[in-house]
């Protein structure tokens, strides 16, 4: 699959059509759209041909369900193009194309390589990136968030009945409404419920592009004024910073703290085996856990509006699905407490540190440098919030939302037997789900005892089978000829392939036996501890206190974990992922990007996190 030169070293990946993807994924190509499947046309197997894909493991660490192709691959490559190729004209930066195979997302960064073109790109970008600058705080708080949040309701509003009635009521009748308008409603209410989830990813990358590239711009001073500084150290100088991501945390802390005035009864509660159901059953009989329920639900909107996987695998749901994962949290951090442990985020020390760490090298400037780093450390404090807000806002509150608007949608068809479970909805893509509700439509119309297709179960049962057999495959995490280097900021800033990345996944550079890995120095610190392999978030609840995280990567709804790990490493993300930016704020030592720590860690090895130098080593292996 892979070719190799005369040395036996391997030097490329498999082209998409050497991929073998396993037996049971027959068929997996009619799930996706055919502008998100390789080798659809001639003329595009070339250029495919002539691009450096890498596997999405970011956004796509499992195959993805049809519907939220919508929510990942097909928002991604729409609005991330369009906000870096129409809105803002970032001159080296076309957008991303992406592509599916058995449910798994590939990525390729398109870049502008044409000069004029790039001339033409400078002057655009720097009129609207610097009015954005300058105005952040403003359109943040009076438009972007504002108009998030009314998105987020319309969703809401949105009429979507539990079944269509038996008959028609009266005043279809008496009225002249024009039959029965309802059947029709529900698919003018789909239709908007796809329109807006769009103009919600559009709210995504608004401003996002131009924040990365702040951080960017304050990295490059940093390299151009301090020569051998870490990525570590520069991620330090914007530690501290109040985010909306957070504030899940922050209120189960309080949540937390507020069960310990409740008595003995409610910690006892939340502290026991039980599931979340009976636990809320048994609050409810007490005074102190009625008060309990009452702050409980008071958190639910917006803060327990946490998607799980980032939110783009709907089958994983959200927090309120089950309530099992803030439950869980609570149960860890009242154990803490009663154990005499800090569970807050000393947010007040981190800002201090920082302080040291930024007059530390401011002082080794002269006073035109200092200008110089001051105005590129504003800017960067001013803005960079929004990399972690624009995660809770879209990926998951208005995430949550639109699949409880699904639920809804799904529900309907599940009353009139087109489908099993409301969930099932998202195994057809966003435009096919037009064609199931007219199919509900004709069916309903022809009145009580019409037959009623067996075939979207069918289908719906096939393409689950088709995604548990994609779960079971490992794919490879590239596809074509890498470049020599990979130079790509954005992708080694956010993804953190680097070119020994790429050098590691073709085996030339680390031997599969040694005990040592590499990867980004994302958070300092160094950490001897027993590792703790997860690779889903429904495996959190597993992680022991003192345990160091190893993982692919961590998602948003991972963040309380934080509070009782002693470090982490992950196989993707860069200095700037999200497990970098935790951990930093957590004060944790990390290591990102290291590309094999989950096939090479396992369970119970003893290891070595050092996230001054981006080094891990495996102490002593698991018997």
């Amino acid at each position: 699959m892979i070719e190799e030169s005369n040395s036996n070293s391997v030097d490329r990946f498999p082209w998409p059509d050497e991929i073998e993807v396993p037996e049971e994924c027959e068929g997996w190509q009619e799930m996706y759209p055919r502008y998100f499947r390789f080798g659809e046309s001639s003329e595009r197997t070339g250029l495919e041909k002539d691009r450096f894909w890498f596997w999405d493991q970011k956004d796509s660490p499992a195959p993805l369900r049809p519907w939220d192709i919508t929510l990942c691959v097909e928002s991604i490559v729409m609005q991330l193009s369009q906000a870096q190729s129409r809105v803002f004209a970032v001159p080296p930066a076309m957008g991303i194309d992406l592509r599916i195979i058995a449910g798994y997302s590939y990525a390729s960064p398109v870049p502008c390589t044409d000069p004029e073109l790039l001339e033409e790109r400078k002057s655009i970008f720097s009129d609207r990136s610097e009015y954005i600058y300058e105005n952040f705080e403003k359109l943040y708080e009076n438009e972007w968030l504002p108009a998030v949040k009314e998105i987020g309701q319309e969703i809401r509003d949105l009429d979507v009945p539990e079944q269509l009635p038996e008959y028609a009521p009266d005043e279809v009748v008496f009225e002249a409404k024009g039959l029965y308008p309802k059947s029709v409603d529900v698919q003018s209410a789909y239709n908007r419920l796809q329109e807006l989830t769009l103009r919600g990813w559009q709210r995504h990358f608004e401003y996002l592009n131009l924040v990365y590239l702040a951080y960017l711009s304050f990295k490059g001073t940093c390299d151009e004024l301090f020569p051998n500084i870490s990525d570590n150290a520069i991620g330090e100088m914007v530690t501290g910073l109040e985010t909306d991501l957070f504030l899940a945390d922050k209120v189960l802390n309080d949540l937390a703290h507020q069960t310990m005035e409740l008595g003995d009864e409610v910690p006892e509660i939340l502290t026991s085996e039980e599931t979340p159901d009976q636990k809320m059953a048994r609050l409810e009989k007490s005074e102190a856990g009625r008060e309990f329920l009452e702050a409980f639900e008071e958190m639910k909107d917006p803060w327990f509006h946490i998607t799980v996987s980032r939110g783009y695998h709907s089958a994983d749901g959200s927090w309120l699905d089950t309530l099992e994962q803030p439950f869980e949290h609570l149960h860890e951090k009242v154990i803490a407490l009663q154990e005499g442990k800090e569970i807050r985020r000393d947010i007040e020390t981190l800002q201090e540190k920082r302080k040291e760490v930024v007059d530390e090298y401011r002082s080794y400037l002269t006073d035109n440098e200092r200008a110089q780093f001051d105005q590129a450390h504003q800017l960067v404090l001013k803005v960079y919030s929004h990399a972690e807000d624009h995660q809770f806002w879209i990926e998951n509150w208005l995430h949550t939302i639109i699949f409880q608007k699904l639920d809804e949608f799904g529900e309907l068809l599940v009353n009139h037997g087109l489908l099993d479970t409301p969930r099932d909805i998202t195994l057809f893509g966003r435009n096919e789900v037009p064609e199931l509700l007219a199919d509900l439509a004709r069916v309903w119309s022809q009145g009580k005892g019409a037959h009623v297709p067996n075939y979207w179960k069918e289908d719906a049962d096939k393409r689950k089978r088709i995604l548990d057999a994609a779960e079971e495959w490992s794919p490879p995490p590239a596809i074509g000829e890498p470049p020599e280097e990979v130079t790509d900021p954005m992708v080694i800033m956010l993804w953190g392939i680097t070119t020994e990345t790429v050098q590691n996944w073709l085996g030339s550079t680390q031997e599969e036996d040694s005990n040592e890995m590499s990867g980004f120095a994302s958070s300092s610190g160094t950490v001897e501890g027993q590792a703790r392999v997860v690779t889903s978030g429904s495996d959190l609840n597993e992680v022991e206190r003192d345990e160091i995280l190893v993982s692919p990567l961590t998602n948003p709804d991972w963040t309380p974990v934080f509070s009782k790990v002693a470090g982490a490493v992950t196989d993707n993300g860069g200095a700037t992922s999200h497990t970098a930016i935790v951990c930093r704020e957590y004060g944790l030592p990390a290591v990102t990007g290291v590309g094999t720590a989950t096939s090479r860690i396992q369970t119970g090895d003893r290891i070595r996190l050092n996230g001054n130098k981006g080094k891990v080593e495996i102490l002593e292996k698991t018997e």
